[in-house]
């Protein structure tokens, strides 16, 4: 058997972005028995690499180059001592921020927050995503505590506008968790996934700092579009997959063919794995939609204008 799973990043079956998963079932003749037991540490950083990649498909689903990315530091007055007080900090600003949209007759924001550096690891501080429709100025100036002639800065903020390519903003998604992939890194677990651990059932709460047992996971609202899937096992042959493993995945016979499979689609990125144990394969997808203008992640197009605050899918 072989399954295919595509990920739909967005509403409905045609997205801007879409990721696809192509797995080899068991294969009859076997190197080695199964391991029983996965290693804690190679758990550990496999729980980290499913969830940085379902962060990136959330951000894909729902965050465009209207939106903004807001980097929130503290004065050493207001350094917080413990993760929790950051995140009131943060709770409070996202509340002002929800205020002043309503304001404007906008919706409510779409967020992901992460937390860094309250570890010891460096200096607190928070990044978030968030959905744009206000100007950058009263985006930073909301970041203080205190009401009315008592209202004091926290800290720095830097807000600007999310930079998209075809394969959306992995290069930000893979900065603003560096820390946590660091974490893994000195512990000695690199190396080469497996496909039975790149298809482990995990989420972002199993996000946890090894030394200290805190949590370190990002946060997100609660009205989040989320990416959804299809599952197809008669979509390809092991033959299929056997021809195609032979030849570089990033040779143009490879991009013509997934393309041609799925037509409107460009491919972006292709990628082979090989799993030792079962003797399987595993192909990974991402790609966009052909479009006469330049997507949801740029705002060139009359035609990509939407409501800010919203997330265009077609």
């Amino acid at each position: 058997m072989v399954r295919q799973k595509i990920i739909h990043c967005g509403r409905g079956a045609k997205t801007y972005y879409r990721e696809v998963d192509i797995l080899m079932g068991k294969s009859t003749k076997r190197q080695r028995g199964p391991k029983t037991k996965r290693s804690i540490p190679k758990q550990e950083r496999l729980n980290f690499k499913n969830s940085q990649r379902h962060l990136h498909q959330l951000c894909k689903s729902n965050f465009t180059g209207y939106d903004f990315r807001v980097d929130l530091t503290y004065d050493d007055d207001w350094l917080p001592d413990t993760l929790e007080m950051g995140r009131k900090y943060v709770d409070s600003y996202l509340r002002k921020v929800n205020s002043m949209r309503k304001k404007k007759e906008l919706s409510p924001a779409r967020w992901i927050a992460v937390d860094e550096g309250f570890d010891g690891s460096g200096r607190p501080h928070h990044h978030l995503l968030i959905s744009g429709g206000l100007d950058r100025d009263t985006m930073e100036s909301l970041w203080y505590t205190g009401r009315g002639k008592n209202a004091v800065s926290l800290g720095m903020a830097s807000t600007e506008t999310l930079k998209f390519n075809n394969d959306g903003i992995e290069g930000l998604i893979k900065y603003i968790t560096k820390q946590a992939l660091k974490d893994y890194k000195d512990k000695g677990t690199e190396g080469q996934l497996s496909l039975a651990d790149l298809g482990a059932d995990v989420s972002e709460d199993d996000i946890v700092n090894p030394s200290s047992g805190s949590r370190r996971r990002w946060r997100q609202s609660k009205n989040l579009i989320q990416p959804h899937e299809k599952t197809n096992d008669h979509a390809y042959s092991r033959r299929d997959i056997i021809r195609l493993v032979r030849q570089p995945a990033d040779c143009e016979d490879t991009k013509k063919f997934f393309e041609d499979r799925y037509k409107g689609y460009a491919l972006d990125t292709c990628r082979y794995e090989y799993n030792s144990v079962t003797g399987t394969w595993s192909i990974y997808l991402t790609m966009h939609r052909k479009r006469k203008d330049t997507g949801p992640g740029h705002k060139a197009g009359k035609s990509n204008r939407h409501k800010a605050g919203e997330v265009m899918t077609t």
